[in-house]
């Protein structure tokens, strides 16, 4: 493995990213889109008289039992928005991985770069990091912006709730797992088919398993504990150990050397 080759390589999907505006626009969105969400909620519900809010019907974790009902589903709340900030590494990377190789075939620019000594595994290494790597910035980025913002409008209870080692874990190191994750997928995908929109749309296998875990952790049927992380943490990294792989496997560069038109 010659790391200055994937160097090169990332450098030079950087410097191509830079070139397409929809990308850019793409990556600063949707961060920006996220963070004003959960702030500007946060804003609004701690302006809502304590007698008006109230969680109804639905049950409490036993970890927020002894919370009145404000705090408790300002709480809730919260998690669920945490899932949603774990969008951004899986939405973002396909999104350019995607383009990158189709884009590629496109503009016939893949065939002189797999006629080179770079082997297989650096090529796609090298995508890998230049995509994935942007949103690993970008969703730490917005979670910090977040911790600050609900620092000043939240009360400590929530702001704790928010940090707590739960979050803070799974934002660190969920982010490169989902981001190396989505963006092995959008090379498998990519690398097969010709339409970066059709590559894209294999991260819904993800996105919808993970919005319905937010929808469990906001009606209290689950809290999110540092335990549960940990566990979700060992799964992520074997699944992306054998993703990886596959995509390794499944990019043939000799088809798309002398058959691909």
């Amino acid at each position: 493995m010659n790391e200055k080759r994937i160097q090169a390589i990332v450098q030079k999907e950087w410097l191509d990213m830079g070139k397409n505006k929809m990308v850019l626009v793409m990556m600063a969105l949707l961060p920006v889109l996220m963070v004003a969400m959960i702030v500007g909620t946060a804003w609004f519900m701690e302006r809502v008289p304590d007698e008006e809010t109230s969680n109804g019907d639905l049950p409490l974790p036993p970890e927020l039992a002894h919370l009145d009902d404000k705090t408790a589903m300002m709480i809730l709340l919260n998690d669920q928005y945490m899932f949603y900030l774990l969008l951004i590494p899986l939405a973002l990377p396909v999104y350019v991985a995607a383009y990158s190789i189709v884009g590629e075939k496109e503009t016939r620019s893949l065939e002189p770069l797999l006629a080179t000594p770079v082997s297989t595994a650096e090529l796609l290494i090298g995508k890998v990091i230049a995509s994935a790597a942007p949103a690993i910035i970008l969703t730490w980025l917005s979670f910090v912006l977040t911790a600050v913002g609900m620092y000043f409008i939240t009360s400590p209870v929530v702001f704790a709730a928010l940090v707590r080692p739960a979050w803070t874990l799974s934002i660190a190191l969920h982010s490169p797992l989902f981001a190396l994750l989505s963006t092995s997928c959008g090379v498998i995908a990519s690398s097969r088919i010709n339409d970066p929109r059709a590559a894209q749309q294999v991260t819904a296998l993800f996105i919808v398993p993970l919005i319905g875990l937010s929808m469990a952790v906001l009606i209290g049927k689950i809290y999110m504990s540092a335990a549960m992380m940990v566990w979700a943490t060992a799964v992520l990294v074997l699944i992306n150990a054998g993703v990886l792989w596959l995509a390794i496997r499944l990019f043939q560069r000799e088809t798309i050397l002398t058959r691909w038109k």
